[in-house]
């Protein structure tokens, strides 16, 4: 008996030491994947969504040199190259939903309007490497178009601003709402063989002598007002892009947007036109009227192009433009 007893005892104890053994192994295995999540989570996770043809830049490239420029113990780099506008949504999304700190749009305006759209509302962090043709929005908000610099803005010191953001129709857009000229001009723009400001500019002048203004029924906040027009531009921020100033004293946090209403003008007029448009003074001219409201109505002869955030699309005889204050946090400079 007293055998059997100190036998039973040996089994026990080994079984009782192989069992805490194995308890203490899983714990201590435990207890590093926790820190190391808890370290990994520590770091800002950034997605990086491209637009390979944006601004006629090759951005092959850019993967590498995002990640061979950010501090890899601080940050957690995602880059994916986007193949449409569709595309580039559903990335956006995708990041929200997989948690990302940061969005960054790498194009131009288009690019960031179709981020935007996904981040709005939400508490991620826009960034903005601006990489297109124009980069209206970024010039307004003094993020610089040199790619070094914005990475170093990104990851660095900065500010967070929180962006008012619109919808025409089903339209989201985040800079500009436009019809008339720059409309027709962004469609043309849209299927040329060359992006940039040369080429834009180059279609603005071929595309002038033949465009006739449109007359327009335009409703702000319940007040009507009946205007023939070259182009009308409802403005949250306050430029086209390449520091054309089409809104000079629009600001995109201030609740309200600025509609600016280019009225019919004489060929000999243009070059002053022009000017004002570059100096920021647009405002002054006498062929200008400007408005401002957060509800605009606006029933033209029939449905033409609008031009959002500097892409064309169709819409009809009546658009409906509601201004949405404080959906978008993004990242300016301190």
């Amino acid at each position: 008996m007293e055998k059997m007893c100190w036998k039973t005892c040996i089994r026990y104890h080994n079984y009782f030491c192989t069992g805490f053994h194995r308890s203490f192994d899983f714990f201590i295995s435990s207890l590093v994947v926790y820190f190391c999540n808890t370290l990994f989570d520590l770091k800002t996770r950034i997605e990086f969504i491209i637009n390979p043809i944006s601004g006629g830049i090759k951005k092959q490239s850019l993967p590498d040199y995002i990640l061979s420029h950010t501090d890899k113990s601080l940050y957690d780099i995602h880059c994916t190259f986007t193949q449409s506008a569709q595309h580039t949504k559903v990335l956006a999304r995708e990041a929200v939903c997989n948690n990302a700190d940061i969005v960054v749009a790498a194009g131009g305006d288009g690019t960031i309007n179709n981020v935007a759209e996904a981040l709005a509302g939400s508490q991620v962090k826009l960034g903005l490497m601006p990489l297109g043709s124009g980069n209206g929005l970024a010039r307004h908000l003094h993020i610089p178009c040199d790619k070094k610099q914005a990475l170093e803005l990104i990851t660095g010191n900065h500010a967070l601003k929180k962006l008012d953001t619109g919808t025409a129709n089903s339209h989201f857009f985040v800079n500009v709402a436009g019809v008339g000229f720059d409309a027709h001009v962004s469609g043309k723009f849209a299927i040329a063989p060359k992006r940039g400001f040369i080429s834009y500019a180059k279609i603005t002048l071929a595309e002038f002598a033949s465009y006739k203004s449109r007359t327009y029924r335009l409703t702000i906040d319940g007040n009507k007002h009946t205007l023939d027009a070259f182009l009308l531009c409802v403005a949250n921020g306050s430029q086209y892009g390449n520091n054309a100033y089409i809104a000079p004293e629009a600001l995109p946090d201030d609740g309200l947007f600025h509609i600016t209403v280019l009225k019919p003008f004489r060929i000999l007029d243009m070059p002053a036109i022009g000017y004002h448009l570059f100096a920021k003074t647009l405002h002054k001219s006498r062929y200008v009227a400007c408005f401002t409201g957060r509800h605009i109505y606006i029933d033209r002869p029939s449905a033409e192009l609008m031009n959002i955030d500097g892409e064309p699309v169709h819409a009809d005889s009546s658009i409906d433009i509601r201004l949405m204050p404080s959906q978008l946090k993004i990242i300016v400079p301190a």
